[in-house]
């Protein structure tokens, strides 16, 4: 019989060095980026998880709305438009702070993620009685995917509804909701939480990363 071969505690430590912890960083970097590059998604519970691509459940879908706009035209939030969406709900309890938002959108988010649409929601002020001037202007030089609109109260309460929205009790303001290309709520954006509201432009990031091809096509190659 052949002598049994025997590492040397130096010739173990290479072993170790060159192969197994190598592998094991791997691993752990596979693990840990499979959370990476996604924000949690609303369920039918009304709950954010984690978002499945394989296999997915059913998630919460926002349901089709339409509203007049400020300038006399009507703007559709259809599930046929395949786009990022930020939607924002403003009630008239707090119509003091319509234009301070209108001026942080515009300035703040718009200019930072040009590739989504925003619907912004007035409650029951069809005449703009509630301002000082015009947003119009305003809006028209930021962004031509830039909506201002006006619900009636029973109109803005279901929208409410349907967005799964609450007053946040410390800006008196309800939270901005982002929206995916299949209409399912993404996120949940308090305006007081100043980290977070500058991360606006960067999560719409996140989200239309997720709509990149994970996998090249062969066939398509070939075509």
């Amino acid at each position: 019989m052949g002598e049994k071969k025997t590492w040397s505690p130096r010739n173990r430590i290479l072993y170790v060095g060159l192969f197994i912890v190598p592998f094991l960083i791997a691993m752990a970097l596979i693990y840990y980026s499979k959370g990476l590059g996604t924000l949690p998604i609303m369920n039918l519970e009304g709950k954010f998880v984690q978002l499945k691509y394989k296999n997915p459940p059913p998630y919460y879908t926002i349901p089709e709305f339409s509203l007049p706009t400020f300038t006399g035209d009507t703007i559709h939030f259809s599930h046929e438009d395949s786009t990022l969406y930020m939607i924002t709900l403003f009630h008239k309890g707090n119509s003091k702070e319509w234009e301070k938002h209108v001026l942080y959108i515009g300035s703040k988010i718009i200019k930072r993620a040009n590739n989504i649409k925003v619907i912004s929601v007035f409650e029951d002020d069809p005449e703009m009685t509630k301002w000082k001037e015009s947003p119009n202007e305003y809006v028209a030089s930021i962004s031509d995917k830039w909506y201002l609109a006006h619900a009636s109260k029973k109109q803005f309460s279901e929208i409410k509804n349907n967005l799964k929205l609450s007053l946040n009790d410390s800006t008196n303001i309800y939270d901005y909701v982002l929206v995916d290309k299949e209409e399912h709520i993404r996120a949940y954006c308090p305006i007081n939480d100043a980290k977070k509201a500058r991360d606006i432009p960067k999560m719409f990031k996140l989200l239309n990363n997720q709509y990149v091809p994970r996998k090249l096509d062969i066939k398509q190659i070939k075509k």
